[in-house]
């Protein structure tokens, strides 16, 4: 059997010296290639087996990179393919430095049978112990078909790439897709963007997430200037998320998390006096202020990521209660409980800021005093209440009138109310926000 260079490994090595910093990539295992079985006995081998591996940095920051060629049969997993990805996930995990897998991959190779299988499930076994260790970054730049979506999904963060990227189980020529005439189903992602954003926003993750759970994040200076000022007009962006916690950070970033998905919560990270949050806002969506299954869940996993390094996490609170249609009855309260069940496993610093209305059990499980928040600010235009007020006061005084719904708010509904009660440490006004988080943050210097 002749082993031969492949030409083709150019444009896969080009890709990985493009996202890290110039110089830095060093590639290992480059001359590894496919054996003999008993079912495979080509002429000649390709080097690398369709995979390339090595390190590099990011910003200075230390990464370890594979990237898979689909010009090698077909782009398939195979044995040794899958050895190189193990092997890298191993020396990752003793440098305490993320992985970032930029996957195009076909699937199965059928020729190499068990040897094959066997490195996939040794994959899954490195990708879950490397979750509570490292972080997991992947591109799909091509096909992600068969057991390979299954490693995307074991990720942190999956993006997919525009016109070229697809993640797949079983492609429709294999069976039947009983969801329609689609070629593929698209698991959940991060967003489909352009190389260079894909770029983009992995360089920001290496930058905000720390490199390892034994690492705390790092911590930016920021000027006196930026560290002191007001979010004047804050109030204004009510519903909108984004435009919020836009406002609040240091440099008017988000880093937004599976944004194609569950927009009735934000999910991201910001930076705050230089030091990372993880962020879930409450969003207002066609019109509505209300919490759906995929939200929850989608705030279910920033919070699992918030709680394996050591990121304090900050909550916006603005909802109507749930989603009323008939996929929420089924779907919302596996999710809620995931979502509640993330917030109260959580030991980094939780801080919930409540700007808006909030209408039935939804206050309960959004980051309440009750379920376990270190500090809850509210604005002082903000309130909270177990129906509709004015649903309220027909129960409570069997009539309504605007008296007597005023009265019910100011004595059980409104910010005040709520910091009597001692469910609220502190009612602001909302420009003075980012004041007090920063203050509540700076009571954590000494925790991990």
């Amino acid at each position: 059997m002749k082993v031969i260079a492949s030409d083709e490994r150019t444009a896969v090595v080009s890709r990985v010296m493009g996202l890290l910093d110039p110089g830095s990539f060093m590639e290992m295992g480059e001359h590894v290639s496919a054996r003999f079985t008993e079912f495979y006995h080509p002429d000649s081998v390709k080097e690398s087996d369709g995979v390339v591996t090595g390190y590099g940095t990011i910003n200075g920051n230390l990464v370890f990179v594979y990237a898979q060629d689909n010009e090698v049969m077909g782009g398939t997993f195979g044995e040794q393919h899958g050895r190189k990805i193990v092997d890298l996930y191993e020396h990752a995990i003793k440098a305490n430095a993320p992985v970032i897998g930029l996957l195009d991959c076909a699937g199965f190779r059928i020729e190499e049978g068990l040897d094959g299988l066997y490195q996939f499930a040794k994959l899954y076994k490195r990708q879950t112990e490397a979750s509570h260790i490292i972080p997991q970054i992947v591109a799909v730049i091509g096909q992600c078909g068969g057991g390979m979506s299954i490693a995307a999904q074991l990720a942190d963060f999956v993006f997919i790439e525009k016109d070229k990227g697809s993640i797949f189980v079983n492609p429709q020529r294999v069976v039947s897709n009983a969801i329609g005439d689609n070629p593929y189903v698209e698991a959940l992602n991060d967003g489909t963007f352009e190389w260079p954003e894909i770029v983009e926003k992995i360089h920001s993750i290496v930058d905000i997430l720390p490199s390892s759970s034994k690492f705390a994040p790092d911590v930016l200076d920021v000027s006196d200037e930026d560290l002191n000022r007001s979010c004047d007009g804050i109030e204004d962006s009510l519903g909108d998320a984004r435009a919020i916690l836009a406002e609040l950070s240091d440099d008017g970033r988000l880093i937004e998390c599976r944004s194609e998905e569950g927009q009735s919560i934000v999910t991201g990270f910001i930076r705050i006096a230089g030091m990372p949050l993880g962020v879930v806002a409450c969003n207002e969506y066609e019109g509505k202020k209300r919490l759906t299954a995929a939200g929850c869940n989608k705030a279910a996993k920033l919070i699992d990521l918030c709680t394996r390094f050591h990121i304090p996490l900050l909550t916006i609170t603005d909802t109507d209660g749930y989603n009323t249609d008939s996929a929420t009855e089924i779907l919302l309260p596996s999710a809620a409980e995931r979502m509640v069940r993330a917030l109260t496993a959580s030991d980094v610093p939780k801080i919930n800021l409540v700007t808006g209305s909030i209408v039935g059990s939804a206050y309960s499980m959004m980051n309440s005093k009750g379920l376990g928040a270190d500090y809850v600010f509210m604005w002082d235009s903000a309130n909270v209440s177990i129906v509709e007020p004015r649903q309220a006061t027909e129960v409570i005084f069997g009539e309504w009138s605007e008296e007597l719904e005023k009265q019910f708010r100011d004595t059980q509904s409104s910010a005040v109310a709520l910091a009597r009660h001692g469910f609220a440490d502190k009612v602001i006004a909302p420009e003075d926000s980012r004041k007090y988080l920063i203050g509540a943050l700076q009571t954590f210097v000494n925790s991990r």
